[in-house]
């Protein structure tokens, strides 16, 4: 192969290096999805295809409007309807009708969802408002959420060509669609690196936040004929470092890394450096150029569709935190190759390149449509079956099915007007009943009895509350009356429970699994007339140490800023008894001193200065199951998702709430024996699903254990 100076970067011809570059991009992926060791930064592939796409998409565009003084949109459209839509409709298809028979029927209804939002080209948008979903890290991964990318394209498909139809209308097109393309590019930057710290599932999901990866390689098109000027002795270096800071990016940035902020520049830069060199003797071009990686480059975006739901599926059983071994993954890899091949050769290439399905183009536009329709359609009918197979056997399945009961105690907080004690439907009314259909009254007399687990299997109850449909969402409502700080908000709510004109004060504390307890505490203020205030943030210890942030990847600052807050506002309150619970360690969270004994001292300290009588709670037993999830794929035998209670609680279980509450002298409440009563701890308990996830119960549960909490905080009530 000829590698001369006149087919540089120009442009207008076909480049087989950029083929091998596209070849790198789709491997990266696909090490990366393999979670094979060492390549944790593959993900950066998808921003080397940004950088081609923009390159070529410009390039193209502007030749033809050099070439006929315009830009034909309507067969513009017709080629990337051609490219992309046969192979992306036909593997969504075929990934739903897997979903059925695999994952579990409560996933298939949000995993169908996203096969329809992918279908619509904003999958992306969706995935983007999920990422924001605290309460939904530990659902099944959905094994369509690599058609993100897709939508950022295709959204850029849609907009750039009338962009640059505007931007073009003078003598000087080029420089025209370059200043338009510096301009969108840089506000693009700008948002990408202010969103990446303040809203991240935005920052990495959204076209406004990407655009700049997709306008570099734009720019480098439009400047085409002065980059081919460039002299090889700066060319060349500059391809190869391209190349090295692409490679590199897997290793240096992980799924750690704030994403794409400035981290994103390096594999960024790096692919604008490759597509600069060009093809030029001694370049990086000779080593991209070669067989394995042109291979790859050509199947690249059927390899993409495919290579996600293959790795994904076979693993959507196992429980939070496992994974398949790496000989299985490795395999499915080298599987997804052959199913991209096999995509490319017998369903892209035909439609795009073939004459026999050449059409006119209202009749390709027409096709496309329905094809898109069908996708949608058969989605939602997945969707629907799921459904309706949760509803068999189970007629208050479905959300918001369930009757209510008669009103019960009338509340008064802030900000809302009025509600009531929560019932097992999770609706307002009279105390949940028990196992016998039984309504007893909230008091200590009424502890829920822990029951002898019987042999054989056992079936999920007809009557089981909540309905298994509602289970995921019934949680406290501290979240939808606006009375729960997420992890950027640190603002203090005024919110007020119980009676508001009670001469007794109790504050509930601490982050998420404080607020699960809400139910049980409410109905207790409700029962002894106490004013209740909860100080509530997502992911924050009550703790006088700083945390690390999985949400933001870095120090929980807000974290520190919120606890600094409280503890001044309760001075200020001087309440009668606060009420301080925290979830479990994670091993990083409190990296400066993962020490339980020196966290329950830190406890201590930031405890010790509330006003009023204390009581600190353990926190919850957890599962290694998205319960609701996994009981609705075995609801004939529910233990098929319990836990060990040793990996329940954990080595650490309690040492720091015992340890804060030695030292300060409060009362310390443990009521893992009534969660957790034996070896394996039950997902359903006296006709009830204990948990809504892996790590909050359900409000009805927590509800029915309001009796022995209060008997538990009877030493701390004053």
């Amino acid at each position: 192969m000829r590698y001369q100076g006149a087919r540089r970067v120009t442009g207008g011809e076909f480049r087989p290096d950029l083929e091998g570059l596209r070849g790198i991009a789709i491997l990266l992926v696909l090490l990366f999805h393999a979670k094979v060791p060492g390549t944790d930064g593959g993900f950066v592939g998808v921003d080397v295809f940004f950088v081609l796409s923009g390159f070529l998409i410009t390039g193209l565009l502007i030749r033809e409007r050099e070439r006929t003084g315009g830009i034909d949109l309507k067969a513009f459209y017709i080629r990337r309807v051609r490219r992309i839509l046969p192979a992306a409709t036909v593997v969504l298809a075929i990934t739903m009708v897997f979903a059925w028979f695999l994952m579990a029927p409560l996933d298939l209804p949000r995993v169908a969802g996203d096969a329809v939002a992918s279908a619509l080209s904003v999958g992306n948008i969706r995935f983007a408002a999920r990422a924001t979903d605290y309460f939904g890290t530990d659902l099944a991964p959905s094994p369509v959420i690599h058609y993100w990318s897709l939508g950022v394209e295709e959204q850029f498909y849609l907009l750039w060509p009338a962009v640059l139809i505007l931007a073009t209308r003078n003598r000087r097109p080029r420089v025209a669609a370059g200043i338009v393309l510096a301009a969108l590019g840089l506000t693009s930057f700008a948002a990408a690196y202010l969103l990446t710290d303040a809203a991240p599932g935005w920052a990495f999901y959204s076209l406004p936040t990407r655009a700049w990866q997709l306008g570099l390689g734009g720019l480098i098109a439009v400047g085409a004929e002065r980059v081919a000027r460039l002299r090889p002795q700066i060319a060349v270096p500059l391809g190869w470092a391209g190349l090295a800071a692409v490679l590199a990016s897997l290793f240096v940035i992980t799924p750690g890394t704030p994403y794409p902020g400035l981290a994103a520049l390096l594999p960024t830069l790096g692919s604008a450096a490759v597509i600069v060199a060009g093809e030029r003797p001694w370049s990086v071009a000779r080593l991209l150029a070669i067989a394995p990686l042109r291979f790859l480059g050509r199947i690249s975006y059927s390899l993409y569709l495919v290579h996600w739901p293959i790795l994904v599926l076979p693993a959507v059983t196992l429980e939070i935190g496992q994974q398949l071994p790496l000989e299985v993954r490795l395999g499915l890899a080298a599987l997804s190759v052959v199913a991209g091949w096999a995509s490319f050769r017998l369903v892209e290439q035909p439609i795009h390149r073939g004459v026999r399905f050449r059409a006119p183009a209202g009749r390709t536009f027409a096709v496309a449509g329905a094809a898109i329709a069908l996708v949608v359609v058969f989605s939602g009918s997945i969707s629907f079956a799921a459904t309706a197979q949760l509803d068999a056997g189970d007629p208050m399945t479905a959300i918001g099915t369930d009757p209510p009961d008669d009103p019960g105690a009338s509340l008064e907080p802030s900000p809302t007007n009025t509600a009531a004690v929560p019932t097992a439907s999770g609706t307002t009314g009279t105390p949940a009943p028990t196992a016998s259909g039984e309504t007893p009254a909230p008091s200590a007399a009424t502890p829920p009895t822990p029951a002898p687990t019987p042999d054989g299997p056992q079936p999920l109850p007809a009557n089981v509350k909540p309905s298994l449909g509602h289970a995921a969402a019934d949680a406290d409502r501290l979240e939808a009356d606006g009375c729960l700080l997420g992890q950027p908000q640190v603002q203090l709510r005024n919110c007020v429970y119980g009676d508001k004109n009670g001469s007794y004060t109790v504050a509930l504390v601490g982050d998420s699994h404080a607020a699960q307890w809400f139910p049980a505490i409410e109905a207790i203020a409700v029962d002894r007339g106490w004013k209740l205030l909860p100080y509530i943030k997502l992911s924050c210890r009550f703790i006088d140490m700083s945390l690390y942030s999985y949400w933001y990847q870095r120090t929980y600052t807000e974290c520190d800023t919120w606890r600094g807050l409280v503890v001044n506002k309760l001075k200020s309150v001087k309440p009668d008894l606060v009420i301080v619970i925290a979830i479990r360690d994670k091993v990083t969270s409190t990296a400066a001193d993962p020490d339980p004994v020196h966290q329950g001292e830190a406890m201590a300290k930031l405890v010790g200065q509330l006003p009023g009588a204390k009581a600190i709670m353990v926190d919850a037993p957890v599962s290694r199951y998205n319960v609701p999830a996994c009981i609705s794929g075995h609801r004939s035998d529910v233990r098929a998702c319990e836990t060990s209670r040793a990996r329940a609680l954990g080595a650490n279980t309690g040492i720091p709430e015992t340890t804060a509450a030695t030292i300060l002298g409060a009362t310390l409440i443990d009521l893992t024996p009534l969660i957790c009563p034996g070896d394996a701890c039950p997902v359903v308990k006296d006709r009830m699903i204990v948990y809504r996830d892996s790590w909050h119960l359900t409000a009805t549960f927590v509800y029915s254990l309001r009796g022995a909490l209060e008997q538990a905080l009877e030493p701390a009530i004053k």
